[in-house]
């Protein structure tokens, strides 16, 4: 079934930026764009510093930062969505995970509605091999990933790092699977956002498209994939970075610059991640995936995850 969007939209749209790398300079002018377009979308953050000397990740500052937490409010007046990324860019044990939780509620003024698992962090919720239920492909994913030799344990009880309960407290929606090379991410999952009984921690899950780079996110953005989402009266959520390589000597990408202009011609209808979702969710008879829409989603996945490592 087609979505009827309001104010007679054709489509909608909204992006999830993961934060990692971010700083004002290499992510600012892409706002700035952005508010002149009036797309409106979500900036995940991370609330803590991180000490880098105890695991390698992608440098970013946090709310700590006096100068990026002036940007960020900047961003929220401005009607874009803070969403969260975790505590910090490395693992968080349950105490730090609440104190980030309460703290982002100061600093921003609201709890965090959506959030996003980062990397490698153990705390993270129902990840790796746990975003998965079928057995084959669950042995699959623990010989690729052996060497690793991570652990996702932020939904067991019995772990230091556990935090579920304080997700299905407060967070309403988390980031799970995302899509290589199809910009109508409800195309793949029509259920979204849905619950899953069995992973009772997390209220609701959405999908994403992938957009990781600029160089993923204007192929996914092409002009005639655009026209296409408009022409399925689609929904587009892209995951994307705005760190990696969309500013260069403070100038925005032009492809992706130019791209954005066209989307913002269209009669779409751009929203923030979780009012997007809360829309759709307001469309819903029921609020589970089917069974077959979920092993459809894992095999489209997991083929992604080892052709591109989608994420």
């Amino acid at each position: 079934m087609r979505i009827k969007f309001p104010e007679n939209k054709k489509f909608a749209f909204s992006i999830f930026d993961d934060t990692d790398g971010a700083t004002i300079e290499n992510v600012g002018p892409v706002y700035e764009l952005l508010t002149e377009l009036k797309i409106y979308t979500t900036k995940s953050v991370w609330v803590l510093p991180t000490d880098y000397s105890e695991e390698t990740i992608n440098l970013s500052p946090s709310l700590s930062n006096p100068k990026y937490l002036s940007f960020i409010l900047e961003l929220k007046n401005k009607g874009f969505e803070i969403g969260f990324h975790g505590a910090r860019g490395i693992s968080s044990k349950r105490e730090d995970v609440i104190f980030a939780i309460e703290h982002f509620k100061k600093l921003i003024g609201y709890y965090p509605k959506v959030y996003a698992n980062h990397l490698g962090n153990r705390e993270s919720l129902y990840w790796g091999e746990n975003r998965l239920n079928s057995p084959l492909l669950k042995s699959i994913y623990k010989i690729v990933t052996s060497r690793r030799k991570q652990l996702f344990i932020g939904h067991l009880p019995s772990s230091e790092y556990f935090w579920g309960d304080i997700a299905k407290k407060y967070l309403k929606y988390v980031r799970n699977f995302t899509f290589f090379s199809e910009i109508n991410t409800l195309k793949i999952n029509p259920s979204m956002p849905y619950c899953d009984p069995k992973r009772p921690y997390v209220n609701y899950w959405f999908s994403s498209s992938d957009g990781h780079d600029v160089t993923t996110f204007n192929k996914l953005l092409s002009k005639k994939n655009i026209d296409k989402l408009e022409q399925e009266g689609g929904v587009c959520i892209v995951y994307t970075h705005f760190a990696n390589n969309f500013v260069t000597e403070e100038k925005i990408n032009p492809l992706a610059k130019d791209l954005l202009f066209y989307l913002s011609k269209k009669n779409g209808l751009f929203l923030p991640v979780s009012a997007l979702l809360d829309y759709l969710l307001s469309q819903r008879k029921t609020k589970e995936c089917p069974p077959s829409e979920s092993r459809k989603m894992e095999y489209r996945w997991f083929l992604s995850k080892i052709i591109y490592g989608t994420s």
